[in-house]
């Protein structure tokens, strides 16, 4: 993905920006930004199983929709902590774009840093 900017909706946040912030922060180095934009990947994945799992066994849509719920205030939770932490370190802007570019530099000069150059 080849965008400077992307919006941010702190309600809803899209695939598209988790991969974005994964692929920005792809170097080794500080990972935290892409390891939580990982992290609730996989917890968005899991609560849509959860939903599709009520299709397939009605009989359990009681413990299905408990973990549904229990996931959305996971991924809420890390969606928080994720955007917290992008305002900390100045990754986002104004107009509330995530930074691309800053976050993939920022990146860099970490893992060169840590690599001595």
């Amino acid at each position: 993905m080849n965008q400077e900017f992307i919006h941010l909706d702190p309600d809803n946040v899209s695939h598209e920006l988790l991969i974005a912030i994964c692929d920005a922060a792809d170097v080794i180095a500080c990972e935290c930004p892409g390891y939580l934009a990982r992290l609730l990947r996989q917890v968005q994945s899991f609560r849509t199983y959860t939903l599709r799992c009520i299709e397939q066994f009605p009989e359990d849509t009681e413990t299905h929709e408990w973990l549904s719920d229990r996931a959305m205030e996971a991924e809420k939770l890390l969606a928080r902590t994720m955007i917290d932490l992008m305002n900390r370190e100045g990754l986002i802007d104004d107009q509330n774009q995530v930074m691309l570019s800053k976050l993939s530099a920022r990146a860099r000069e970490i893992a060169m840093t840590q690599l001595g150059g």
